[in-house]
């Protein structure tokens, strides 16, 4: 009898075993998994941010030299590439650190999680201002050149065009912040 029970603790203690391995390869894994989310929001930023920067030298020779527009207008872009740059840079600071994924889940998934939320919100200041810059930039053509409605319904095209790529990305992006989220949730369920 006492040998049965000896096998019986022996087979218990095995599986406890690999049942911790497994939960460590499985922890491995998912961290790995949440790394490869974080860092493709961190290079969506990096792309996005350096088009913006690009945008300022380009802006002022597209705007200003080739088409006579107002320095003003061109400006008010540059401080809104530099608004979407610093926006960028502030969001993935805390994605950016090297030990994100080494540290607490609860640390991790806070961040993961403020930094998705301040990306939502960013649509609220985002669409807002290009929508009153490209009014504007509207206008100074229209004063510039005497709009055509064939013109008018191209830039308005060019408008639509730009605004739906930037919501694709947004979205992507959120679904990115949403899968890592919920990876570190799986973790969370797991230990």
């Amino acid at each position: 009898m006492d040998y049965e029970f000896d096998e019986m603790r022996q087979q218990m203690a095995i599986l406890k075993d690999k049942l911790e391995n497994q939960t460590i390869v499985n922890d491995r894994f998912i961290r790995r998994s949440i790394k490869r989310s974080v860092g493709t929001i961190n290079r969506r930023y990096l792309v996005i941010g350096i088009v913006a920067l690009t945008m300022i030298p380009y802006g002022y020779w597209a705007f200003v030299m080739l088409n006579g527009l107002s320095v003003a207008l061109w400006l008010t872009m540059c401080v809104l590439m530099l608004i979407v740059v610093g926006f960028m840079y502030y969001n993935s600071r805390d994605l950016r650190d090297n030990d994100l994924m080494g540290g607490n889940l609860l640390d991790v998934k806070r961040k993961v999680t403020l930094a998705k939320k301040r990306d939502a919100n960013w649509l609220w200041f985002g669409i807002p201002a290009g929508l009153i810059w490209f009014a504007w930039f509207l206008y100074e053509e229209s004063q510039q050149m005497g709009f055509s409605q064939g013109i008018l319904l191209y830039f308005i095209f060019a408008m639509i065009v730009g605004l739906l790529a930037g919501l694709i990305v947004h979205f992507k992006t959120q679904r990115h912040y949403r899968d890592a989220i919920e990876q570190i949730e799986e973790l969370e369920n797991t230990k």
